[in-house]
């Protein structure tokens, strides 16, 4: 389903996105969530450096956004170790390279 929005409409310069894009570009937000592992410990880790109450949500969106992709070698984590065992599919993950 697309929006049927109108052609001059602005981003809200309030939203979390916007914020975070005035203080990071999306070059060094992806750098933050690829040494932090997903959207989870990125979110803790923009709420300890700046104070600023970022959802893994917001995460997951510019992600998805600017096609992120992070590389995975850590055998312990359970992502890994569920692909492994075919217990989830590969094609749920497009954002991580298993290796």
């Amino acid at each position: 389903m697309t929006r049927n929005y109108p052609k001059n409409r602005k981003p809200n310069e309030k939203s979390m996105t916007q914020q975070l894009l005035k203080i990071y570009s999306p070059d060094e937000l992806q750098e933050i969530w690829r040494e932090n592992n997903g959207m989870y410990k990125t979110s803790a880790y923009l709420y300890e450096k700046h104070k600023i109450s970022v959802t893994p949500n917001v995460i997951q969106y510019l992600s998805a956004k600017f096609n992120w992709v992070r590389i995975v070698t850590d055998k312990s984590l359970a992502i890994y170790r569920a692909v492994i065992r075919g217990t989830q599919s590969r094609e749920d993950y497009k954002h991580i390279i298993f290796q």
